[in-house]
């Protein structure tokens, strides 16, 4: 069959992101022997006119439509990209009458909600590659699509779950613009694993991936590495692993084999303080590790409790001595406002970043909440939300025991006192234009340690 792919997605902030799940989708599609083409929506100036061109250059026999994200996870400053999807939905209802299908993790955070919100004939929730195979070949043959895991179809209320795939391969990326997200992403993006074991109260990593790790072979990881240096002239590397350094062993076996195979280039990664360890960091930074991604979320010992972080403030102070005596630069992710956070809490995290002094400190005010997390029955047993709320439109939790403007304030008086403090939702020390000015400059990788390293901090409007 002919398929074509759409990626929804036009966010642009901080930066592009290429779209892989499309990749994998792609891969597995024409490995099944079909004819596939792409069209990626981020860079488009005329959503109809690209579509149209596209439909009537390529005529598919069914249109699969990946939506990564539901919104831009930012409060105040929310954004919900369903318009979007249902815009491109919208166009192309116009132009074919061939089936549609969606998927990606934005669309297998809700399900059903979003089946019934937009004019869609087939849903594949979670790890798509077989499902979507299945599925197609069930088309092309005229047959029922009842039955297949994962797959979910027009005015049907349920499903059977997916089954998380044994292995996973390297995407397709000859589907994907892969110079322009270089030039203006800074970086090209790896997986080398899929599933997260933890329990993070607000994580959807084990809704969408499963809770058991998901390992590639480290020379597969390296020889995809090498494909992107020598064909894409990829530089710089995001490993958008859920957590990078879990299992240590097999983070301290992919970084011998980067070295091994003279295959050391630029990179960063998204960590868990628990398992670094000073080995572990002077190793990564010989693999080519440019800097580190810490998500602790809070610096209160209370707080790190109730987010069901599974380490302690003294894990966080040990992991950026590691960072610091390995020469790595810092980012620390905080969610404030969450179950529990009052004016202490508050106080205490800040005290802890004032004592750990890292690159960057990037800030999210609130946490959203999502369908089946933990979070979301904290939500609703407080009174916050409704049982019955689909949770599509972006919702945050705010503890009421500081309230949306308290905290509001308590961060933008903290964050425009200190250096290296980035609020998206407040666009302090962030902001479109800032980060596409950045990138005119040819820098590569995430521009935190840039940003965090102004002078003194701005607010947009920049003042």
């Amino acid at each position: 069959m002919r398929i074509l792919l759409i990626s929804v997605n036009r966010e642009r902030m901080p930066y592009p992101v290429a779209p892989l799940g499309l990749a994998y989708i792609a891969g597995a599609l024409k490995a099944g022997g079909h004819d596939v083409r792409a069209i990626d929506l981020c860079f488009s100036t005329d959503i109809e006119h690209d579509l149209t061109r596209i439909v009537e250059d390529f005529p598919p026999d069914a249109i699969g439509i990946s939506l990564r994200n539901l919104d831009n996870l930012t409060y105040p400053s929310s954004l919900s990209y369903l318009p979007e999807l249902e815009e491109t939905v919208a166009i192309v209802r116009r132009r074919t009458p061939v089936p549609l299908v969606i998927g990606g993790s934005g669309f297998s955070l809700a399900p059903l909600p979003l089946m019934r919100r937009v004019d869609l004939d087939f849903g594949v929730v979670g790890e798509g590659e077989g499902s979507i195979v299945e599925l197609v070949g069930r088309l092309e043959q005229g047959a029922s699509a009842q039955g297949i895991p994962g797959v979910l179809i027009k005015g049907e209320d349920g499903f059977i779950p997916p089954l998380p795939l044994a292995s996973f391969h390297a995407p397709d990326r000859s589907v994907l613009d892969n110079e322009r997200y270089l030039k203006e992403g800074g970086m090209a993006n790896l997986q080398t694993k899929r599933g997260c074991p933890f329990d993070c109260i607000y994580c959807t990593y084990p809704l969408l991936e499963g809770k058991k790790c998901r390992m590639r072979g480290v020379g597969e990881v390296v020889q995809e590495l090498k494909v992107l240096q020598a064909e894409h002239g990829a530089d710089y590397i995001y490993f958008v692993d859920d957590i990078f350094n879990y299992p240590a062993d097999y983070t301290a076996a992919l970084c011998d084999e980067m070295i091994a195979q003279e295959a050391v280039v630029k990179w960063t990664s998204f960590v868990n303080p628990r398992f670094l360890t000073t080995a572990l960091c002077a190793l990564m930074a010989k693999a080519g590790c440019q800097g580190l991604e810490l998500g602790i979320d809070t610096g209160s010992a209370k707080m790190l409790r109730a987010y069901g972080k599974g380490f302690d403030k003294e894990d966080v102070a040990r992991a950026a001595r590691y960072c610091q005596e390995a020469g790595l630069p810092l980012a620390v992710y905080l969610l404030l406002g969450g179950p529990g956070e009052d004016d202490a809490t508050l106080q205490e995290s800040f005290a802890l970043m004032d004592r750990l002094n890292p690159t960057a400190i990037i800030v999210m005010v609130g946490i959203r909440i999502y369908p089946d997390t933990a979070l979301q029955k904290i939500a609703v047993q407080e009174g916050l939300i409704a049982r019955a709320d689909d949770l599509l439109e972006p919702r945050f939790y705010i503890s009421p025991l500081i309230g949306s403007e308290r905290l509001i304030e308590t961060i933008t008086e903290a964050a425009m006192k200190r250096q290296g403090w980035i609020v998206p939702g407040l666009e302090i020390n962030i902001s479109v234009p800032l980060m596409e000015g950045m990138r005119k400059f040819g820098l590569r990788g995430p521009l935190w340690e840039l940003a965090g390293r102004m002078r003194r901090p701005r607010m947009r409007p920049l003042r």
